[in-house]
C-alpha cells in the first residue's frame, strides 16, 4: 500500500526516452507477452489509473491471466518502453556529446562496469532487453575481449540505454521500500554535431539533448598540436581511434562553438544566450598525459583515485581542484581560447571540468587493451547525483 501511496503522489518529470513527451499512464499502451506468439494487449482499468499500478492481463484462457503487463509502448511515437517506467522516485537523463574517436562509447561502457561494481550501496539493472543486450556486448568486448571499441558509426543514433538503480541505502524498513532511479543514458552522433546531415538523426540527437538533465561534453586531449608533439608515435597511434584523428590536429575552439552552438539549437535556446544545462566538460584519455612534458605529475589530484565513492557522496573540494588543475593545464598548453569558449557558452554554476582515463593506460600498438584500471570514471556521474540530491554534497 505504501509503494501505491508514494508512486500517485511522486511530482518527478516521466518523459518518453525517445519521442521526449511527458508519460502518463493513458499515455501507454500495455500488452500481456506470457505466451510469446499471441501478445494481445492490456486495457487500464479505473483502478489501475487512480492506484497507478501496471494493468494485469483479465483474459481468461491467456497463461497470463492475473500477471501484469509485460510490455508498452508509447502512444506518441510508438516506441517500446519499460511497462515499469512510471514508477520510479528520480527520473535522471545524460546525453554523452563529442566528435568521432573523443571516447564516449568506452567512457559509457567502463563508467557503468564501474557503477555496478563500486561498492556503493545500489543495485543497477537493465530495465529492457535492447538494453541488456548491448551493455553486456559491451562488456565482454572490452573487460574479457579486451578489444577498443570501435566507436558510434557516423550518422547512427544509437537506442537510448535504460537503467534502473535500486538505492538499499534509503530502505524504509518499516514499509520494506527503498528509493529507484530511472536512469537513460543517450550516446550522440559519432561525428561532429553539426555535421550529421541525415534529417531523422539529427531529430533524435536534438531531442536526446533537449530532454538530458545533464550534458557531458567530451573533448580528446591528443587532438592539441602541443600534446601530440610531447608523445611518441607508439602512445599517439594506438591511442588515436580514428583515422581522421591521426591526420591532422583540431582546433578545440572551434570545436567548443560548434557544439555549443548545436545544443542551442536543439534546446531552442537563443544565440548568445549561455547554456543553462548542467555540463560536464571531460577530457578524456588521461593516462597518456600521465608522463608528458608540463603534463600531470603522480601528486596531482586529477592523478589520485577519486574520493567520492570511497566517501558515498560528492566531494566538491576535490571536484574543484581537478577542474583547477585541468584549467591550469590547458593555459600552459596554450589553450585560453578554448577555456575563454567553455566560459562564453556555458553558466560558471552549471559547468564542470573532469579528466578520466577509460582504461587506466593506453592500448599497446594492436590496440589491444591491457589490464584495465578505469581512472574518475564515475565522477561526473557523482556530480549528476549529487544535484539531483540523491548523494550528499560534502
Amino acid at each position: 500500500m505504501m509503494s501505491i501511496f508514494r508512486s500517485m503522489f511522486h511530482k518527478a518529470d516521466v518523459l518518453c526516452p525517445h519521442c521526449m513527451r511527458e508519460l502518463k499512464l493513458g499515455s501507454m499502451r500495455f500488452f500481456c507477452t506470457y505466451e510469446t506468439e499471441r501478445h494481445h494487449e492490456i486495457f487500464l482499468s479505473l483502478l489501475d489509473k487512480l492506484n497507478r499500478r501496471l494493468p494485469l492481463c483479465s483474459k481468461n484462457f491467456c497463461k497470463g491471466h492475473g500477471m501484469p503487463a509485460g510490455e508498452a509502448i508509447c502512444r506518441f511515437c510508438g516506441e517500446p518502453l519499460p511497462p515499469q517506467i512510471m514508477f520510479h522516485d528520480k527520473y535522471l537523463r545524460l546525453c554523452a556529446l563529442g566528435v568521432a574517436g573523443a571516447g564516449k562509447s568506452s567512457y559509457l561502457t567502463t563508467m557503468l562496469h564501474e557503477l555496478k561494481y563500486s561498492g556503493l550501496p545500489w543495485v543497477i539493472q537493465a530495465m529492457d532487453s535492447s538494453t541488456s543486450k548491448d551493455s553486456q556486448a559491451a562488456d565482454y568486448n572490452v573487460y574479457e575481449a579486451r578489444h577498443c571499441p570501435e566507436g558510434t558509426k557516423s550518422g547512427v543514433a544509437p537506442k537510448p540505454q535504460q537503467w534502473v538503480i535500486l538505492d538499499n541505502s534509503g530502505e524504509n524498513e518499516k514499509s520494506n521500500q527503498m528509493p529507484t532511479y530511472s536512469l537513460t543514458i543517450y550516446d550522440g552522433a559519432g561525428e561532429d554535431c553539426e555535421k550529421i546531415g541525415d534529417d531523422d538523426i539529427e531529430e533524435k540527437i536534438r531531442r536526446y539533448i533537449s530532454g538530458s538533465k545533464m550534458l557531458v561534453i567530451m573533448f580528446d586531449p591528443l587532438l592539441l598540436t602541443s600534446v601530440r608533439a610531447a608523445l611518441t608515435p607508439e602512445i599517439l597511434n594506438a591511442s588515436m581511434a580514428t583515422e581522421r584523428q591521426t591526420s591532422a590536429p583540431t582546433n578545440m575552439v572551434t570545436m567548443v562553438n560548434s557544439l555549443a552552438n548545436y545544443i542551442r539549437r536543439s534546446c531552442n535556446i537563443s544565440p548568445g544566450q549561455k547554456i543553462n544545462r548542467q555540463a560536464a566538460i571531460v577530457i578524456t584519455k588521461l593516462d597518456t598525459l600521465r608522463d608528458m612534458p608540463n603534463g600531470f605529475g603522480s601528486s596531482s589530484t586529477v592523478m589520485k583515485s577519486s574520493p567520492h565513492v570511497k566517501m558515498k557522496g560528492f566531494v566538491d573540494s576535490d571536484s574543484e581542484m581537478v577542474d583547477m588543475e585541468i584549467r591550469d593545464w590547458l593555459k600552459r598548453q596554450g589553450e585560453t581560447a578554448f577555456l575563454d569558449a567553455i566560459d562564453a557558452n556555458f553558466m560558471p554554476n552549471k559547468v564542470r571540468v573532469f579528466g578520466i582515463s577509460s582504461f587506466g593506460q593506453p592500448p599497446d600498438k594492436l590496440k589491444r587493451l591491457p589490464n584495465l584500471t578505469p581512472h574518475r570514471v564515475l565522477d561526473p556521474l557523482m556530480w549528476m547525483l549529487a544535484g539531483e540530491g540523491i548523494v550528499p554534497i560534502l
